[in-house]
């Protein structure tokens, strides 16, 4: 069976951009905080926990959180899990968010640590 017949998602893709905020270390991975801007839920801060793949160097698991207020001032927030990869300069993560309007997205967060950027291109999972 092919995978678009287990998961469908929403027509509409959408990209959000952003900026790391901060970067911090450790032995077994790091954590990765960063402010984007998304059209529909508005300013968006985001905190990825990234741990590593004892076996494979360069990609592991990310388990996260964001937090979400818009111009009306209404606020949302999602539970994210995922894995990262990293090549050269640029970490993508796959994600999945579990959002507190009951959306559920999958996402592909790109991370450029030459510029501090980060883009999230997303789309929902139909119901």
């Amino acid at each position: 069976m092919a995978l678009e017949n287990l998961i469908k998602l929403e027509d509409e893709l959408l990209s959000a951009e952003g900026s790391i905020s901060s970067v911090i270390l450790g032995d077994s991975g790091g954590t990765i905080t960063g402010k984007i801007k998304v059209s529909i839920y508005g300013s968006v801060y985001v905190n990825y926990e990234l741990s590593m793949n004892p076996k494979t160097p360069g990609q592991g698991a990310m388990v996260g959180n964001a937090s979400a207020i818009d111009d009306e001032g209404v606020s949302n927030t999602a539970a994210l899990q995922g894995v990262w990869k990293r090549t050269g300069h640029v970490m993508k993560i796959y994600c999945i968010d579990d959002i507190s309007d009951g959306m559920i997205h999958l996402a592909v967060v790109s991370i450029d640590f030459r510029d501090d950027s980060i883009k999230v291109d997303f789309s929902r999972i139909a119901s």
